[in-house]
């Protein structure tokens, strides 16, 4: 037995690279970050760009579910959040009946600013930005402004996140509840973070600035960043834009307008969404239990059409888009949570139900990508008996 391992390792080291390569590409992260201590060919193999930017094309084609848990959080006696406790778990949508998978969690300090948002593969809370894939958490830069969001996308063209940040001017003003107050200044800043680092030491401050009452929603689609808004005393909607890789922003273009504005003129139940490459505005019925899916047919003449029709009953009075999703075997899903988490195939009309946490989540989609926040120096210790693992 001892004999024929060794025969086929010693097989395995003598494959063409490229066909290593294509191998090693088809892996799940994990086990590439453990083959790279197998010898000094293959750690040189997976260290390289070509590579790292290989095997994050293809593993577009491995989507998994981001499932962020907060069973538990503590409080000061007079009811200020203190910490609290977060899991990271995944769940593999390519699986039927799959499992929600818990991979590591960590206690989170409340900031008095205590965001929390994934996006774009990277968990961004209290100035802090967690990476799932290495379980690194890193300090960015504290920004000296009253935050709005933040959104982070990820540029495949030379390996790197950048996040942006967008933020008031005004000291000391609630700019998250300006629900009908009159517009605001609004500025931009970046930060991006490159593979293996040094994280930055500030934010890079756009010249750009917005007037605009609040801020609804915003998603990143094709290194696209859009922003939903409302404007003035009568809340008109509009959305811009800002390329993330140039961080040129676009002309605004306004919305459709909602069919279900007069069920609840106050709160209405309309998101921003990445469908399969395309920027989708959609108004959610709760009384209808019906979700309307709007596309940009010409974003000059700023026209859109509607083209699909999802009933969602027994969905509940809230929902979200978490994306679209290219599953082996269909023509594609678009993952929606609410009351349930559920795959909806529009060609089908097929819904499919997947495991839901009871507690408080977030939820988003995950590609693994070779990808380090910080630089890590490995043991190079070759081994011989990795495949008996």
């Amino acid at each position: 037995m001892d004999n024929a391992m060794a025969l086929m390792s010693t097989n395995i080291m003598t494959l063409p690279c490229e066909v290593l390569v294509d191998i090693l590409s088809r892996l799940s992260l994990k086990h590439v970050h453990q083959l790279q201590t197998v010898s000094k060919l293959w750690f040189k193999i997976i260290s390289s760009p070509h590579f790292r930017k290989l095997y994050n094309m293809k593993s577009m084609t491995r989507p998994r579910a981001r499932v962020v848990q907060v069973p538990d959080t503590k409080f000061s006696p007079s009811w200020e959040m203190i910490s609290r406790t977060i899991i990271i778990s995944a769940m593999d949508l390519n699986i039927d009946n799959s499992e929600i998978q818990e991979e590591f969690s960590f206690e989170d300090i409340m900031a008095p600013q205590h965001s929390f948002i994934i996006s774009s593969n990277l968990i961004i809370f209290n100035h802090k930005v967690c990476n799932p894939t290495t379980k690194e958490i890193i300090d960015i830069p504290i920004s000296s402004h009253p935050s709005i969001s933040f959104d982070a996308t990820y540029i495949p063209s030379n390996n790197t996140y950048k996040i942006v940040h967008l933020y008031g001017t005004k000291p000391g003003h609630d700019y998250n509840f300006n629900y009908g107050g009159s517009p605001l200044e609004f500025r931009f800043e970046t930060l991006t973070l490159r593979d293996g680092g040094p994280i930055p030491s500030s934010w890079k401050a756009l010249t750009h600035q917005e007037w605009f009452s609040s801020k609804i929603e915003s998603t990143c689609v094709n290194g696209v960043v859009h922003w939903l808004l409302e404007r003035g005393p009568r809340m008109e909607r509009c959305i811009i834009s800002m390329d993330i890789e140039s961080e040129d922003f676009l002309s605004s273009i306004g919305c459709p307008n909602n069919p279900y504005v007069e069920e609840a003129p106050i709160f209405e139940n309309v998101q921003l969404a990445d469908l399969n490459g395309r920027l989708c505005l959609a108004y959610y019925s709760e009384e209808l239990f019906r979700l309307d899916l709007y596309f940009v047919k010409d974003r000059t003449n700023q026209e859109w059409v509607k083209e699909h029709t999802i009933n969602l009953s027994g969905m509940g009075s809230w929902f979200k888009i978490v994306g679209y999703v290219q599953l082996q075997g269909n023509n594609g899903d678009i993952v929606i949570d609410g009351k349930q988490l559920i795959l909806y195939n529009i060609e089908e009309n097929r819904f499919r139900s997947l495991p839901r946490p009871k507690m408080k989540i977030h939820i988003g989609l995950y590609f693994d990508r070779c990808f380090k926040l910080e630089s890590t120096k490995l043991s190079m210790q070759p081994t011989v008996d990795f495949l008996s693992n």
